[in-house]
């Protein structure tokens, strides 16, 4: 059952099923992004000429607001560098700054003229939209004195009397003096209206290009709020205007105060990071970008498309945030974007359940045909598969049937046949184990002793000596030589040679039987392997091998032969390799065959 369900996870059914969808998923994938990426292009072309025309617009709006104090600087200089005016004649003063300030820009309230001795003069507007002249020269010992001019601009009534007031300390006049260009100051607060202020300064110099003051106008920028307001309104846009150098709000179109007044009467500028409006708090990232890397980069919001745009102008360093929103058309094609996508989607919902009907409608009788086959697989050969439809499945139910009439056939003898053939195999499978044995037995046995060969011994010796260093045990080897076997085959032939190695390796498995592994080496060289044995008792195990082949009687046909052995003794000590081990054992025997043969000798670490 678990195979078939596996089966029915990867049938045909589930196979055309997910090429359908999968190639319809697909087609539509790549119509959408085609569709989208134009869309994309499109929203952002709209968007970035909206941008684009609105930061313009606003460029344009705010250089005409401050072109005004600079153009009334521009033209009224001459009057001063070419020496028109009498400074001095507070009526003609009066008249003209006066005459200047009644013809001025709303959002001008003060016209005036610092002169490096510290004498100055000028007109501005009160708090009731009167003007009024004021001075500050010797006659007034320095201080400010203010005089209200009626309209024909003669000097009325004192307004007001103000302390001490040197032109020459402010910083429209410092500027303009450092730079002797004109130039505009950071931006203050106005002393008598609550407002934000900047001025124009304007050097000025007589014919022979001499230094000889300063004149200002100064605005107030409250109005520049309603002008920006005015830009905007029909381009759905919200525009930020701050300080590059400090961050300060000068002038938004969001009714966002501008600057703020505690309750002891101190004056302080806002900051976009103390704005709570999520759109200044966007500009105000990109302004900490800008500061960072100088880049004018784009981001936008959600519904919002926001823009960075700088403003140089004598001085000034403005930079101006733009959010333009989504505007008709951009809204109409995320709307018609939506609907596509649901669209799409119930297309997509439809077709596959369409194709799911057919397609089962379809495979229907392939289904039939597999309940046949579980008849069949169940022994009922009776069961026949439809062959009514003239198709390929029709085609498939009569090669089944066919199928199944000769696999009826077959399997009547099948059950002789393999228990035939399973006999064979028993017969050959016991063959085959009794001649692995032999082969075995083999590879492990000299074919003239009987004893091991080398290979299995030295195979023995390291599975015993790994055990050794594993369990701290100790072993102990035996190396031998028949003293003088070659004169044995030179004087009695091979014969008799191969009959004493014969009877050696008897005499060495009755004495070695049940202690440890013996093994012909070599021609006339015998290896016994003692497991677990010190040097004390595989000396004994040698001299009891050496007193039993000496008195030995060995007889081949007639012939009496006297046959001594050579022994040489190694220890392991649990840190030398097989091969010196062996090695040692072989200069034991050398020793023992110097010092006159027959005899055992112990291979000590001296040697």
């Amino acid at each position: 059952m678990e195979t078939m369900s596996r089966l029915l996870h990867r049938s045909i059914k589930n196979q055309i099923r997910n090429l359908f969808i999968f190639s319809l998923l697909i087609t539509m994938c790549i119509i959408s992004v085609i569709i989208f990426y134009y869309w994309k292009i499109s929203i952002d072309g709209t968007m970035q000429y909206a941008q684009e025309e609105t930061a313009q617009a606003v460029l344009q709006g705010i250089k005409n607001f401050v072109d005004v104090p600079l153009k009334l600087n521009e033209n009224n200089r001459y009057f001063l560098e070419k020496g028109l005016l009498d400074i001095n004649n507070e009526k003609n003063a009066a008249k003209f700054f006066g005459g200047v300030m009644r013809s001025a820009d709303e959002n001008v309230y003060s016209f005036s003229f610092g002169a490096t001795s510290g004498e100055y003069y000028g007109v501005r507007k009160n708090v009731d939209n009167q003007l009024e002249f004021m001075k500050s020269n010797r006659q007034t010992n320095g201080s400010s004195v203010y005089y209200l001019l009626d309209d024909n601009f003669e000097l009325g009534n004192i307004t007001q009397r103000l302390g001490k007031f040197d032109p020459r300390t402010r910083d429209w006049y410092v500027a303009a003096e450092k730079e002797r260009y004109p130039v505009f100051p950071d931006i203050y607060q106005h002393f008598v209206m609550k407002d934000l202020a900047i001025s124009a300064s304007y050097p000025i110099f007589d014919e022979d290009k001499k230094f000889m003051g300063v004149l200002g106008t100064h605005i107030t920028l409250n109005k520049l709020n309603d002008e920006l307001k005015d830009i905007v309104k029909n381009r759905r846009a919200e525009v930020y205007i701050f300080e590059e150098k400090s961050g300060k709000i000068v002038a938004n179109t969001e009714n966002v105060a501008n600057f703020t007044i505690d309750k002891f009467g101190d004056f302080h500028r806002v900051g976009i990071e103390n704005v709570n409006d999520g759109i200044i708090r966007n500009a105000y990232y990109i302004y900490e970008n800008y500061k960072r890397n100088s880049t004018k980069e784009v981001k936008n919001g959600e519904n919002f498309y926001i823009r960075m745009t700088e403003y140089r102008n004598h001085g000034i360093k403005w930079l101006i945030v733009i959010a333009v929103q989504e505007n008709y058309y951009v809204t109409a094609i995320k709307k018609s974007i939506w609907i596509s996508i649901a669209l799409s989607t119930i297309i997509l919902l439809i077709s596959i359940y369409m194709s799911a009907k057919k397609i089962d409608q379809y495979l229907l009788p392939i289904y039939d045909l597999i309940g046949i086959t579980k008849k069949f697989s169940a022994g009922n050969f009776k069961a026949k598969a439809e062959t009514s439809q003239k198709n390929e499945i029709g085609i498939l139910g009569a090669t089944f049937n066919n199928m199944a009439e000769h696999l009826a056939i077959l399997i009547n003898n099948l059950e002789q046949k393999v228990q035939e053939r399973t006999n064979e195999l028993e017969k050959k499978n016991q063959i085959l184990s009794q001649t692995k044995e032999e082969l075995e037995h083999s590879l492990q046995i000299d074919f003239l002793t009987g004893l091991y060969n080398r290979r299995f011994l030295i195979e023995k010796m390291e599975e015993i000596i790994k055990k050794c260093d594993e369990k701290s045990k100790t072993l102990s080897i035996i190396m031998m030589d028949i003293d003088f076997f070659k004169k044995i085959n030179d004087k009695y032939g091979h014969d008799c040679g191969d009959f004493v190695l014969q009877e050696v390796a008897k005499c060495f498995q009755e004495c070695i039987r049940e202690y440890g592994y013996i093994s012909r080496w070599g021609g006339e060289e015998f290896l016994i392997l003692l497991p677990s044995f010190d040097k004390k008792r595989a000396f004994g195990i040698a001299e009891k091998l050496r007193h039993n082949i000496e008195n030995h009687n060995f007889l081949c046909g007639e012939i009496a032969i006297k046959v001594t052995l050579t022994l040489g003794i190694a220890v392991y000590d649990g840190k030398m390799t097989l091969d010196s081990l062996i090695k040692f054992a072989d200069i034991a025997v050398y020793k023992g065959k110097k010092n006159g043969r027959n005899q055992t000798q112990l291979y000590e670490n001296d040697q």
